[in-house]
């Protein structure tokens, strides 16, 4: 077993390159599923899937569950108890799988009234068997949550993220291959279920026979339950709420405007989600150790360094992300999906602009997590997810799908941004102006600047791909050069020159 250090930097290595390859899949392999499928079977399979993806809350974040319990267990050395803290929870898996089981069951019951009005008879009866489909992936998928939360409570981030890798890496192959001959939304639903099937049982061999996991009922830990299931239960409300925001808005505009507008709404999800991805890649790792550190003397005080050297980083990534699209977007999007996705810019530009600052500091939620204070965070983002509910589901009749993302922007803002740094403050003490201020530092000179160069040097281009390319490649370049003349801190430029240096010396 590699150190704790080199698991957790290079499974934030393998998390940034499966963010470029989840960028490859998005933007290579979407428009080509589009064109294989057509606009209105890919917005049709869009809405289905995010239906079957909004039950997947119903899994009650029980991988979250595993690894902040097996982690706290081994900072605590209680490693002889693991086996049966492990048999505990799949006990409350299986209830969990019974419950999903039921709820998917009603739900494709009534598939035909709630889309009636915008599917066909046949686009119905093809929605029923995608259902049933995605539904089985989904049982499984709660399985693998499970396991994964074992690899991961053992900071095992290298296997956990490789296999995410080259999973992706095969899904690629398989859609570009499978489209070619049966070119049906079928095939792609068919291409997740054998790919989770395939990788379920990869996954469980490393858990159980690698790492040596033992399920062993002992006793009955009533204090363990009560307490695991209060965290799941906090675990699976934060869920709802990411849920909603990602899932309710194709399935309200599925259900009131058309399947078309779906598929233009869902490429600008698809732009997004890889936004979101570049700040994940850090805090997705950070749980295990974040546990440990706030065992240490002043925890609170090391942790909020950390916070602040994780989201100086993710910044520095997110904040290039928004500026390079907001001036070169427009483009960008007229030549991946051409004609009639223009409003695919204008709906990423304000899913990002409230997420930026509250991604940067998403290492926070690695300390609620740790300490077991989802409380408040549970109600904050339930409070504006029926917010964000209520304004999509009467904004869209008249609005369209400006009304969903306003609404998610909305939701974002008051609950993950305002309510929650306010609570961060109340809470830990973490002055999160300052923070703000310290992530922020001179980064924004470095954006600025290429984004005026670049807003001038795009009015003279051409909308071509060579043109495209050329922009970006100006943009990086002068961003890098002021970042590393301006924008870093001392103690940042110092840590580039050391890292430059190793590598020379191992070369």
């Amino acid at each position: 077993m590699k150190s704790e250090k080199k698991q957790v930097v290079g499974g934030a290595l393998l998390s940034y390159i499966l963010i470029v390859l989840n960028a490859v899949y998005g933007l290579l392999i979407t428009p080509y599923i589009l064109s294989r499928l057509g606009t209105v079977e890919y917005g049709m399979y869009k809405t289905v899937a995010s239906l079957s993806s909004s039950l997947m809350i119903l899994d009650l974040g029980l991988g979250g569950t595993v690894t902040r319990y097996i982690a706290k267990y081994k900072s605590d050395n209680r490693e002889k108890d693991i086996p049966n803290l492990i048999a505990i929870l799949f006990l409350e898996a299986t209830i969990v799988l019974l419950l999903v089981t039921i709820v998917c069951t009603g739900v494709y019951s009534q598939l035909g009234n709630i889309y009636k009005a915008t599917f066909t008879s046949d686009q119905l009866a093809h929605a029923k068997k995608l259902f049933l489909v995605l539904s089985i992936n989904m049982l499984l998928c709660i399985i693998e949550n499970v396991v994964n939360g074992i690899v991961t409570g053992y900071n095992d981030f290298l296997f956990g993220n490789g296999i995410k890798l080259v999973r992706l890496g095969c899904r690629i192959l398989l859609v570009f291959i499978v489209l070619q001959f049966y070119p049906n939304s079928m095939g792609l639903v068919l291409i997740n279920l054998t790919l989770t099937s395939v990788f379920l049982m990869i996954e469980i061999y490393w858990a159980f026979v690698k790492h040596k996991t033992r399920v062993r009922f002992e006793h009955w830990d009533a204090s363990l339950f009560s307490e695991s299931f209060k965290y799941t239960l906090l675990i699976f409300s934060t869920s709802i709420v990411n849920q909603v925001n990602g899932n309710l808005d194709n399935i309200v505009i599925g259900a009131v405007v058309s399947a078309a507008a779906v598929a233009v709404y869902s490429m600008g999800l698809t732009i997004f989600g890889m936004f979101q991805q570049l700040s994940t890649a850090i805090s997705g790792v950070l749980l295990p150790s974040i546990i440990g550190i706030l065992e240490e003397k002043d925890g609170l005080k090391k942790v909020q360094k950390t916070i602040v050297n994780t989201g100086r980083v993710q910044f520095c990534l997110l904040g290039a992300a928004f500026v390079g699209f907001a001036v070169l977007g427009k483009n960008f999007i007229y030549l991946w999906l051409g004609d009639g996705f223009q409003d695919v810019y204008y709906i990423t530009l304000i899913l990002m602009i409230p997420s930026i600052f509250e991604l940067c500091v998403n290492a926070c939620l690695a300390v609620l997590k740790a300490k077991n204070l989802l409380g408040f965070q549970t109600v904050a983002l339930l409070s504006t997810t029926v917010l964000n509910a209520f304004i999509t589901y009467f904004g869209t009749r008249k609005f369209g799908y400006f009304a969903a993302c306003f609404g998610t922007a909305v939701s974002w803002t008051i609950g993950s941004l305002i309510l929650m740094n306010l609570y961060y403050y109340k809470k830990f003490g973490f002055p999160m102006l300052k923070i703000y201020q310290s992530i922020i530092g001179k980064t924004w000179v470095a954006l600025l600047v290429p984004a005026i160069v670049l807003s001038i040097v795009n009015r003279y281009c051409p909308v071509t791909w060579i043109a495209f390319a050329f922009e970006c490649l100006l943009f990086v370049i002068i961003y890098l050069v002021i970042l590393l003349k301006a924008g870093l801190t001392e103690s940042e430029l110092a840590q580039v020159r050391g890292r430059v240096l190793k590598r020379k010396e191992k070369l």
